[in-house]
């Protein structure tokens, strides 16, 4: 092949992959597009953010997302999962834990992987008259599936928990209603002890200074707390915030901005286990945006 048409043959080639490269990114490489634009993108849209979804979170290497679907108000939302082959996220499936009669919701997997925790609807002993209550359970990982689910003793209350996350020490962070107005969350803690949980205890102020403080995020070696709140000064309906705690105690939060926050209600926080990418929830839909690009969870760290 002469000079001129090899040279031929690579423009057309530089050419072909400027024009198919929107077409190609796929999986963790769409993050990276919604980095350079500086504003979050929704996740994944119409395969696994189809404006029916809540609660994200991802196995440890990344290589799995676990959320809560429901696409039928009049049935009860369930967990689902997808996994990135071949840098592609394959379409979600149902996890069954053996009562798909209930709502599940909020997954959290352990930072070890052995444990799936979530909030259930599935009644503990017998069951109460009135509306099912939300609570805590776990379930143990077995191969790929998750089996003996079983609410997490000492945690759960007569009112509503959801919303688990676990430190890398296996402290569990969670909201819950009790003591409070139906709706008016705060954030609790439980410190494992033993392989059991003692009895959790609220977050005081600052944390724990709205009208309601719901869904926490916590980072894996425990200073860094995501959540979203409806305290006066937000952007909208609910906004998420950030506290870091600093010499055993946690500080002010901090606002997570316009670039994030709207006029609308954004809640669910996480962070992707590399700490580059932050997800939360707005209408039903999951977004991401680089975490370099969020004033407030710059100098964060989430390893």
């Amino acid at each position: 092949m002469d000079g001129a048409r090899l040279r031929r043959v690579k423009n057309c080639t530089l050419l072909l992959k400027h024009l198919l490269l929107p077409f190609l990114i796929c999986g963790w490489a769409a993050t990276v597009a919604a980095q350079s634009q500086g504003e979050p993108q929704i996740f994944e849209p119409g395969l696994i953010s189809t404006g029916h979804e809540a609660s994200i979170t991802f196995t440890r290497d990344g290589k799995v997302v676990y959320f809560a679907r429901r696409m039928d108000r009049k049935e009860p939302a369930h967990i689902y999962r997808a996994r990135l082959m071949n840098g592609a996220w394959q379409a979600p499936e149902q996890v069954h834990l053996g009562a798909d009669s209930w709502l599940d919701v909020d997954p959290c997997i352990s930072p070890d992987g052995k444990h799936l925790f979530f909030a259930s609807t599935r009644p503990i002993g017998t069951p109460a008259e009135g509306k099912p209550k939300m609570h805590i359970w776990v379930a143990e990982a077995s191969g790929e599936d998750w089996v003996n689910p079983r609410p997490v003793e000492n945690v759960n209350s007569a009112s509503k928990e959801g919303t688990p996350t676990i430190a890398r020490d296996g402290t569990l962070y969670f909201f819950s209603d009790r003591n409070a107005e139906p709706g008016k969350n705060s954030i609790y803690v439980a410190k494992l002890k033993n392989g059991k949980y003692s009895s959790p205890t609220l977050l005081p102020p600052p944390v724990n200074s709205g009208p309601s403080d719901t869904s926490p995020f916590i980072s894996p070696d425990g200073r860094v707390l995501l959540f979203y709140s409806t305290r006066p000064g937000g952007n909208g309906d609910a906004d998420l915030y950030v506290s870091y705690k600093k010499h055993g105690k946690w500080m002010e939060p901090q606002n997570l901005g316009p670039i994030v926050n709207s006029k609308e209600e954004e809640d669910n926080p996480v962070v992707s286990p590399d700490g580059k990418q932050f997800f939360f929830g707005r209408n039903g839909n999951f977004y991401v945006i680089s975490t370099s690009v969020v004033p407030a969870l710059k100098k964060a760290k989430f390893h």
